[in-house]
């Protein structure tokens, strides 16, 4: 006598879901992309804005600059300019 056959296992598989086409893909990017614009934007903002208030706070001292070419003093250039 022979023994009873195995029975048969069927596993039904569900349709598969949307594929991902180029279009998808491409406004994805364009998602990541948009967000990453607008982050930088944002926070060039506040970096500006925290720039110009310091600034406003902290006045260049033009007074007290140093001359451009230092190894020429005031009193030189006095010196040398014409009177008229």
């Amino acid at each position: 006598m022979q023994p009873p056959p195995q029975p048969y296992i069927v596993k039904v598989i569900e349709e598969p879901k949307r594929e991902l086409n180029f279009g998808d893909v491409i406004i994805g990017a364009f998602g990541v992309t948009g967000a990453l614009v607008l982050l930088a934007l944002v926070l060039g903002g506040v970096l500006a804005f925290l720039m110009i208030r310091w600034h406003r706070r902290h006045p260049p001292e033009h007074s007290h600059l140093p001359s451009v070419t230092p190894a020429v003093t005031d009193s030189d250039v006095r010196r040398s300019s014409p009177t008229p």
